[in-house]
C-alpha cells in the first residue's frame, strides 16, 4: 500500500539523500551548509543544479533571476520552499499561466520535474488538468482525459462564445442524459502522479447532475460552491467520472478543470495554458480570482506576452493596463504570492520579419516588475536577444515557424529557468544562515538579511 511520504530519494540523489540524512543528526543550519554543498558540486558547469548543453549563441552570463522592486515576496517563497527540502513536510504551489507554450506541457513539464525531484522527491501531485481533446486541441504530455457523451467547448481565446471560465480558461459543457470522463495518466512519467484526491471544478445552476466515482473506492465526498472533492482510499493511475442527469430535468453541466493530489507534503505545480492566449483572454475569465485563491499558491509564473505582441500595432501602455488588471486579480486572490514574469522569446511575425516588440515587452515586464515587486526572468536576453531563435532552429531547439520550441527546446528553457531560480534560492539560504550564524550569542558582528542587493535600483543574486 502506498503511503503519505516526506520525502524519497532517486538514484542519481543519492548524495543528496546522505546530506538529508545528515539532517537528522545535526541541526537544521549545519545542514543547510552541507545541502549548498551538495548543490554547488552539482552546478559545477555554469552554475546550474542541472547540467545544460551548451551553446555559444545562449547567454548563460545573463541568466539570473532579476528583482527591480522588493524581495519580500520572493523572500517568503524561498523560506517556504527551504522549509519542505530540509525537513520533507509541508506544500509549495506553484501555478504558470500562459499560451501554447505553457499548455503543450513540456515547458511547464520539466518544470514541475525539476520542481519535484529537487531533493530526491518532494512530488505532491499533478496538479491542473483538462480535458483538452474536447476542444479538439492538444493535449500535454503526461495525462489524457477520454470522454463519451456530446460536449461543446469553449476556451478565452475565442472571442465569438461566450460561458462561464474559470482560472483554466477552458470550458466544457453538456446536456447528455449521461456522460463520462476518464483520467488517464501515462506510463512514460518520469515521476508517479498516481494520486489519491481529486477535485473537480464545476457550474450546474439547475444542480439536476450528479457525479458518481466507483463507491469501492471513495472515503469521502465534500460538495462546495463552484467544487467537489474526492478522497480516494488508495492511489489510482485512472479514474473514471460519471455524470448523470436527473430524468426529464433541463439545464447543462460545465466542467471549468480538475486537479489531481498524491501527497499533503511537497509541490503541486499546476500548469495552465491555452493556445493563442494573450492577457485580456484571461480577463474574461470570471471565476479566475476565486479559483486562483483556492489554490493558495506560492509562486505565480506570469508567461503571457508573446500572442501580445504579435503584430505591428503593439501597445507597451495597453499591455502594461491590461497586465496590471490580471495582477490585481492575483493579488486579491494571492496576496503573499511571489509573481514572476517570464519576458517572451524571440520571435518572428510571419515566419518572415523580425519582431522587434520582444524587447518592449521585456522593458514592460521590467517596469511591472518595479511596480509589483515581482520577479523577473529574461528568457528574450538569456536565448541571444533580437533575431537569435534563428541560432536556436538552425540547433534544432525552435520550430520553423519561428515562435515556438521544439521539445528539446522547451526542455532546455525550462533547465534554464530552473537553473536561475536555484542560483537565486542558494544565494538566499547562504546568506540567511550566515545571518543566523553572527546572530548568535556572543557573536558581536551584525550579518544582513534577505536577497543580496547589489545595485540600488534592482535586487539580484549573483
Amino acid at each position: 500500500m502506498k503511503v503519505y511520504r516526506k520525502i524519497t530519494f532517486s538514484k542519481e540523489h543519492e548524495k543528496t539523500k546522505r546530506l538529508i540524512l545528515a539532517s537528522r543528526v545535526f541541526s537544521i543550519p549545519f545542514f543547510i551548509g552541507f545541502f549548498l554543498l551538495g548543490l554547488s558540486t552539482f552546478a559545477q558547469q555554469g552554475n546550474y543544479f542541472y547540467h545544460v548543453n551548451q551553446y555559444n549563441f545562449i547567454r548563460y552570463d545573463l541568466n539570473e533571476m532579476h528583482y527591480p522592486g522588493t524581495t519580500e515576496n520572493a523572500e517568503r517563497f524561498y523560506s517556504k520552499l527551504e522549509k519542505l527540502i530540509t525537513t520533507g513536510e509541508g506544500r509549495v504551489n506553484v501555478v504558470h499561466i500562459g499560451g501554447s507554450h505553457i499548455q503543450a506541457g513540456s515547458f511547464s513539464g520539466q518544470m514541475r520535474n525539476r520542481f519535484q525531484q529537487l531533493n530526491g522527491e518532494i512530488n505532491a501531485g499533478w496538479g491542473y488538468m483538462f480535458p483538452y481533446r474536447i476542444s479538439r486541441t492538444n493535449s500535454p504530455f503526461g495525462y489524457y482525459i477520454r470522454y463519451n457523451g456530446y460536449w461543446k467547448s469553449f476556451r478565452n481565446v475565442e472571442r465569438k462564445k461566450s460561458g462561464m471560465l474559470g482560472v483554466g480558461g477552458m470550458s466544457a459543457s453538456t446536456q447528455s442524459p449521461k456522460a463520462e470522463l476518464t483520467i488517464l495518466l501515462e506510463e512514460e512519467n518520469e515521476l508517479d502522479y498516481s494520486f489519491n484526491k481529486l477535485r473537480i471544478y464545476y457550474e450546474n445552476a439547475e444542480q439536476n447532475y450528479s457525479l458518481v466515482i466507483d463507491s469501492a473506492v471513495v472515503t469521502k465526498k465534500s460538495e462546495y460552491n463552484g467544487y467537489i472533492d474526492f478522497e480516494l482510499n488508495q492511489w489510482v493511475d485512472s479514474l473514471k467520472i460519471t455524470l448523470v442527469k436527473q430524468a426529464g430535468a433541463d439545464g447543462t453541466f460545465t466542467l471549468l478543470g480538475l486537479s489531481t493530489e498524491s501527497n499533503p507534503n511537497g509541490v503541486l505545480y499546476h500548469s495552465i495554458g491555452v493556445n493563442g492566449a494573450h492577457v485580456p483572454a484571461f480577463l474574461r475569465c470570471q471565476l479566475f480570482q476565486e479559483q486562483l485563491s483556492g489554490l493558495h499558491p506560492d509562486l505565480v509564473i506570469l508567461g503571457l506576452g508573446i500572442n501580445d505582441a504579435y503584430g505591428r500595432r503593439f501597445s507597451s501602455s495597453r499591455f502594461e493596463d491590461n497586465y496590471g488588471q490580471l495582477i490585481d486579480k492575483i493579488k486579491a486572490a494571492a496576496p503573499n504570492a511571489l509573481i514572476v514574469f517570464t519576458t517572451n522569446n524571440d520571435s518572428y511575425l510571419y515566419r518572415r520579419y523580425v519582431n522587434k516588440n520582444g524587447e518592449k515587452v521585456k522593458d514592460s515586464m521590467f517596469k511591472m516588475a518595479k511596480k509589483y515587486n515581482a520577479g523577473v526572468w529574461d528568457m528574450y536576453s538569456v536565448m541571444g536577444g533580437l533575431n537569435s531563435v534563428v541560432l536556436w532552429q538552425n540547433n534544432g531547439l525552435a520550430q520553423a515557424d519561428k515562435i515556438h520550441f521544439t521539445r528539446e527546446g522547451y526542455l532546455m528553457v525550462a533547465d534554464l529557468f530552473f537553473g536561475a531560480l536555484i542560483k537565486d534560492f542558494e544565494a538566499f539560504v547562504i546568506r540567511r544562515n550566515k545571518m543566523t550564524a553572527t546572530s548568535k550569542p556572543g557573536n558581536n558582528s551584525t550579518g544582513e538579511g534577505g536577497i543580496v542587493q547589489p545595485a540600488a535600483t534592482e535586487n539580484t543574486i549573483n
